[in-house]
């Protein structure tokens, strides 16, 4: 994901190519899985073997391809060879993995049974299984050993899965040495594979230094005089870059009449921070990174004399107290949402907001958090890339929806032109023309925004011309955690950039009325449940149940961060809790559950699902009109991620014990199947159409509506 720059489009077909591959290899395992016994435990082998084979194999694929798509490094990739490559890259071993689901379930079936009792009971023990390894990857593996490494380890469970099936001990423990043995020995060869993998993505550098850290693999490169530092393929900064991090600093430090406490998100290292310590007003610098790993790098970045250690600066002008430079590890959202002081001025750098993690600071909750950080008179800036003369109609979309998102929350909004346009809100009267007058003043050094520069670029002319020109860009929404326009907006610019053909299928998407899209997929699926003959009811119905989960799944995940501002590590526990929820609902649904009381069960777990939608649908305005602990907030959502794995699990062994024939040829992972293809449409859709268009609101709306249909017209008609 954060290889290709995580945008929800990339990550909406790298998930629905990952789930379709799964879904097919499903559907196809029936034929390899056939036979037991001995037989069936040897196909068993096979395709676990295939499966750890496989894992690091696609890690190392994905950055070549990184290396070969995205150039130079830390570039957008194109977005059509981005759709592509991720809707394939994991494709061997998603089909591989949908394969064993058929081999495992007959293999169970002498435990359990009968085939059916088999089917669930690989169910329970996947969901089981995906929630240890959220917490593995998420908790251990990601967090001390770089991509590669952590696939290295993970590729052992399905070798030892092998060993552990063994009906004799010595076997299962005797083997699971082996095993263990063989893959210390591998791991001994991996840095060498490690380093050449990720050296494709960054040719034409010298790598000097590569981590792993919890929020992407950092790499810090030098080319010729220019040393840069890249976390997951995107460049976070480079050093010396005199132009944009004089411009990003002192402008609003200008626009101040006399800045004392700053306040850096994202815009500290690179020479951001020394910029700011020119001006002599200044006391205090408050700069936040999300990965603190990030401040050791400054002298290894810069070199010696070039640029200071962030960490000895801490230790030289003070550590929390009343002056001096302090660097909080933290997610800059979160952190301002709690911070327990004002600053005279905010400077954000972050990234276009091709995606909902940098959208994050593009929002007008995010820019509500900021106005009450602000004292009296003080100034927020951030910029965004632009043109210099000429503004196309998808540049202009992209400010506009960004200036009258601020407009709603400052009294005083002022966009200043450039190759690089600057956002400047507070509740004062701004004065662009004081710029020049205070750089004097106050005697800085910075040549790129010196006479010789800026008094040609911030005419009033150009001023108003580019007023002029996001005028006729039209009225907009505003951007807001519960209806995020803007990335949508973004890919569109991006790709009109690069001239990606696939750019003009967005634009359609942007064209449409907001609510068409959804009610069109509603009516498609209301007339299919209507005429569904009896034999493809129970399919239709898994069907809908894993779009609407997988959907589910995405606005929990977006809820929590609309009221925290903090995703990156509650996403862990929010999925684990999901597949946990899963797994227990599978297990109680098994061992309670009859045959003849498979209608009221289904229809009771669409009536919960409804319950929670519509509750989702009015969590927005729920937030806004009480009052609410982050313990409070975050238990809301986890205790939601739970409950709908629940009844997603439950929902699974009733429909197999009813309409799974126990003799008939069928494939053991028929409903896996389904399942998984209906969460591939919702991976597709989802973050690209209904979440964008019609918001958190109207998408839990829209699941209601698909359970409403089920419950009427399949539940129990089979």
């Amino acid at each position: 994901m954060p290889l290709f720059t995580g945008t929800e489009f990339v990550v909406g077909f790298l998930m629905a190519g990952w789930l379709f591959w799964v879904g097919a290899g499903a559907l196809a395992g029936a034929r390899i899985a056939g036979g037991e016994g001995t037989a069936g435990f040897r196909r068993f082998a096979a395709l676990a073997a295939i499966l750890a084979l496989l894992l690091p194999a696609t890690v190392v694929g994905i950055r070549y391809g990184r290396g070969l798509i995205a150039a130079p490094p830390g570039a957008f990739p194109p977005l059509g060879k981005a759709l592509t490559f991720a809707a394939f890259v994991t494709a061997p071993f998603a089909f591989a993995y949908g394969s064993i689901y058929n081999a495992a379930s007959v293999l169970w079936k002498e435990r359990s049974g009968g085939l059916r009792g088999g089917i669930s009971r690989v169910y329970v023990w996947e969901a089981s299984g995906a929630f240890m390894g959220a917490l593995l990857f998420s908790f251990i593996l990601i967090a001390y050993l770089s991509q590669f490494q952590a696939a290295l380890i993970a590729a052992l469970l399905p070798v030892l899965a092998i060993a552990f099936w063994s009906k004799k001990p010595v076997h299962r423990y005797g083997g699971s040495a082996i095993i263990v043995a063989i893959g210390l020995l591998i791991g001994g060869f991996s840095p060498s594979i490690d380093r050449k993998s990720i050296e494709s993505v960054y040719r034409g550098y010298r790598i000097d230094r590569f981590y792993a850290s919890r929020y992407g693999e950092v790499v810090a490169a030098s080319r010729r005089e220019v040393r840069s530092v890249f976390s997951g393929g995107g460049r976070l900064f480079s050093y010396p870059e005199p132009e944009r991090v004089e411009e990003m600093i002192h402008i609003p430090l200008l626009l101040c009449s006399e800045p004392r406490t700053v306040l850096l998100i994202g815009s500290s290292l690179g020479g951001g921070w020394e910029e700011a310590r020119k001006h002599q007003s200044v006391s205090r610098i408050d700069c936040v990174e999300l990965d603190g790993s990030l401040f050791g790098l400054g002298i290894d970045v810069g070199g010696e004399g070039s640029l200071e250690s962030p960490l000895a600066v801490r230790a030289n002008r003070g550590d929390g107290g009343e002056s001096g430079v302090r660097f909080i590890a933290a997610d800059g959202r979160f952190f301002l949402s709690r911070a327990a002081r004002s600053y005279d001025c905010i400077i954000l750098n972050s990234p276009p907001a091709v995606n909902l993690q940098w959208n994050r600071f593009y929002t007008r909750e995010f820019f509500v958090a900021v106005r009450n950080s602000l004292a009296h008179g003080g100034v927020f800036a951030f910029t965004h890339p632009s043109s210099e003369n000429f503004l196309t109609a998808e540049q202009a979309k992209v400010l506009r929806i960004i200036q009258l998102t601020l407009e709603g929350v400052f009294a005083r909004v002022t966009v200043l032109p450039g190759p690089t346009v600057h956002f400047i809100a507070s509740d004062s009267e701004l004065d662009p023309g004081m710029i020049l007058a205070r750089l004097e003043e106050r005697g800085i050094d910075a040549p790129f925004v010196g006479k010789d520069y800026l008094p040609f670029r911030l005419t009033e002319e150009r001023i108003d011309e580019l007023r002029g020109d996001l005028v006729k860009a039209g009225a907009s929404p505003a951007n807001t955690d519960a209806k995020p326009i803007l990335p949508l907006y973004e890919i569109v610019l991006e790709g009109s950039r690069a001239g990606s053909r696939i750019t003009a299928g967005f634009r359609s998407i942007l064209r449409f009325p907001p609510y068409l899209g959804a009610g069109i997929v509603g009516g498609i699926l209301l007339v299919l449940f209507a005429v569904a003959r009896r034999g493809a009811r129970a399919r239709f119905a898994v069907w809908g149940v894993g779009f609407a989960s997988f959907l589910f799944q995405l606005l929990v995940f977006l809820s929590y961060q609309s009221f925290s501002g903090l995703l990156y590590r509650g996403i862990v526990m929010l999925t684990a809790l999901f597949m946990a929820g899963a797994a227990i609902g599978a297990l109680m649904s098994m061992r309670r559950g009859r045959a003849d009381g498979a209608g009221p069960a289904l229809r009771m777990i669409h009536a919960g699902f409804i319950l929670i939608a519509i509750a989702l649908a009015l969590w927005p305005q729920l937030l806004s009109h009480m009052r609410y602990s982050y313990a409070g907030g975050t238990l809301a959502c986890m205790l939601m991620a739970g409950c709908v794995g629940f009844l997603t699990g439950a929902y699974y062994p009733i429909v197999v014990r009813t309409a799974f024939p126990e003799k008939g040829g069928a494939a053991p992972a028929t409903f896996y199947a389904w399942d998984i293809l209906g969460a591939c449409a919702a991976g597709i859709t989802g973050g690209i159409v209904f979440f964008p268009l019609i918001g958190l609101g109207g998408t839990a709306i829209l699941i209601a509506f698909v359970h409403a249909s089920a419950l009427f017209l399949l539940a129990g008609r089979w």
